[in-house]
């Protein structure tokens, strides 16, 4: 906008400065063409009556007054007749120069007998008439670029909104929705925006149907083999009470045993995963503060009995969601913070108000995450090396975090000092 700014003064300066000059010209040219018919008259008259006589005709002349000046000096360079700063001028032809009146454009020729004749046309009046046209120039400038500079933010503005509308997409696109879609203009022919944001959404579309592909066929291939597997289980489980009298290989089916229940409670999160990912989004209002609560008492005993503390502060807070969703967010957050803090550490449940917005919190004082690995732990299946050795499949937090993105809320990892701090932050709900 600045750049336009600048643009247009420059135009319309440089439009302005070659108006005034050119009409001056024009003038000037005038002036110049009136000077000589004027000097011809007085040659004409010097001619027919004598160089004598033209002292009494500039003096008539002057009392007559047809808009020129004259300067009429002797062969010695005395005043005869006429503006005495103009009969001091000796040198032929053209020149500028002030007079009793201002500023005189005048032309000057040697007459017969050495004397000097000078005519010329004041300029006072055309400078007048330049200023004004300069103020008019000015002020038709300043009209025009302010109508430009108006109807361009009009424009941009527009533009920009449109832009925004098309960012405000990509944002929610990159917070996990992929059913929205970028506005278009229905009314009138397509511009370079909606060209784009109809790309935008085609672009979407592709991505909402491989995004669907590959959810059912994760979701088939955890179906399939979470059969068999559940099968093998009870196998093993068989293999077990068969085993009894042989405690070294009953032991081995044990741990067996619960390395395949691991791997379902693997696809049994692979599998919530994907029907959160493909469910509708909620309507309803939810009471927040009593389903954190619920889930806290009912997590509690474990957390005690493993030597760590569980503190829940609650602001009464109602947000527009799904309850048991909800509810297994908070536990996977709990859990989480049970599995990997040493015994003895602090965990805290936290519902509260946060700049008018509903959050949910929880912190613990233990080693926490470095920034570093935050985005790792966050994605599914994703573990980091301190935690290999720990139970768990590596899709708590992912989990949590699918759970934020489809609820329209955002969920963060950030340093407790010392400890790990995991907000949800909903969006504000309105009735």
């Amino acid at each position: 906008m600045v750049l336009q700014a600048i643009a247009l003064v420059l135009a319309f300066s440089a439009a302005g400065v070659l108006a005034r000059v050119s009409i001056q010209q024009m003038n000037e040219q005038a002036f110049r063409t009136d000077v000589l018919g004027e000097l011809s008259s007085l040659d004409d008259e010097w001619r027919h009556k004598g160089v004598g006589h033209l002292p009494y005709t500039v003096i008539k002349r002057e009392r007559l007054w047809h808009g020129f000046e004259y300067g009429l000096a002797s062969s010695a360079g005395g005043y005869l007749a006429g503006d005495a700063a103009l009969a001091g001028l000796t040198r032929p032809g053209w020149t500028k120069t002030f007079g009793a009146k201002g500023l005189v454009l005048t032309y000057t020729e040697r007459l017969p007998g050495g004397g000097w004749l000078s005519v010329g046309r004041d300029l006072t009046t055309e400078q007048r008439q330049m200023g004004a046209l300069t103020l008019l120039l000015l002020l038709g400038g300043a009209i025009g670029v302010a109508i430009c500079l108006a109807t361009a933010y009009l424009t941009t503005r527009w533009t920009w909104r449109r832009l925004d509308q098309l960012s405000a997409t990509a944002v929610l696109v990159a917070e996990g929705r992929l059913d929205v879609r970028a506005p278009i203009r229905r009314s009138s022919a397509p511009d370079e925006i909606d060209e784009l944001s109809l790309a935008f959404n085609a672009m979407l579309d592709r991505i909402g149907r491989l995004v669907d592909q590959l959810r059912r066929v994760t979701t088939d291939v955890a179906h399939d083999m979470r059969r068999p597997l559940t099968r093998l289980r009870q196998k093993l489980e068989r293999l077990g009470r068969a085993a009894q009298a042989t405690p070294a290989i009953a032991d081995e089916v044990r741990k067996l045993d619960g390395d395949f229940l691991e791997i379902l409670r693997t696809f049994d999160a692979l599998l919530q995963l994907a029907e959160i990912e493909g469910s509708p989004r909620p309507e309803g209002l939810i009471d927040l503060t009593e389903v954190a609560g619920r889930v806290s008492e009912a997590l509690r005993p474990d957390i005690e009995d493993s030597g760590r503390t569980l503190e829940a502060l609650m602001e009464r807070v109602q947000v527009k969601g799904d309850v048991d969703l909800v509810a297994q967010a908070i536990a996977n957050l709990l859990e989480n913070a049970l599995r990997h803090t040493p015994a003895g550490t602090q965990i805290e449940l936290r519902v509260e108000h946060n700049a008018g917005a509903p959050r949910l919190l929880v912190r613990d004082n233990g080693p926490g995450i470095p920034a570093e690995h935050r985005d790792t732990a966050l994605a599914p299946l994703g573990r980091l090396e301190s935690s290999r050795s720990t139970p768990g499949c590596g899709l708590g937090l992912a989990i949590a975090s699918s759970v934020a993105v489809w609820h329209g809320a955002r969920l963060e990892l950030a340093d407790a000092a010392p400890g790990l701090e995991v907000s949800i932050s909903f969006p504000p709900s309105r009735r």
